[in-house]
């Protein structure tokens, strides 16, 4: 059914319930799975601007923060027994998401809901939403 299962993170405590049922389904599919991390340029960008932050400084941190993320997926599948490949990239999330999905021939997408309302889901939108309707593959959305 599944061979390569696409799970996206942002190192959040829902982001980590979806890597849980991403694994599950890995292991009871044999699927591999590739756990990714996106550093948000926006957000890079949005430090840099509103703040004076050092833009290299700033993408350290959230590099730091993605290869935390990724650390964890790789412990929870090695746990699982399940063969498991991490990334951390730079883009706009959804997009990269998607990009990925499609160079790497993934089956299925696996991400959290935050579930953003009123002005944020307005003036950013959901990075689900838009994976959701991007995606040429199902996306399994974990609340």
């Amino acid at each position: 059914m599944y061979d390569r299962i696409l799970v996206a993170t942002d190192g959040s405590a829902k982001s980590k319930v979806a890597v849980e049922h991403a694994v599950d389904l890995a292991k009871a599919t044999g699927a591999k799975l590739l756990g990714v991390y996106i550093v948000n340029e926006v957000v890079v960008a949005s430090a840099v601007r509103q703040l004076g932050a050092d833009k290299k400084e700033i993408e350290a941190k959230l590099q730091a923060s993605g290869e935390k993320a990724v650390a964890d997926i790789k412990k929870m599948a090695d746990e699982a027994g399940v063969a498991v490949e991490t990334m951390v990239r730079s883009g706009a999330p959804a997009n990269a998401i998607v990009d990925l999905a499609r160079t790497e021939e993934v089956d299925l997408i696996v991400m959290g809901s935050h579930g953003e309302s009123g002005v944020t889901k307005l003036l950013i939108g959901s990075v689900v939403q838009k994976v959701l309707y991007w995606a040429s593959c199902p996306v399994l959305v974990v609340r």
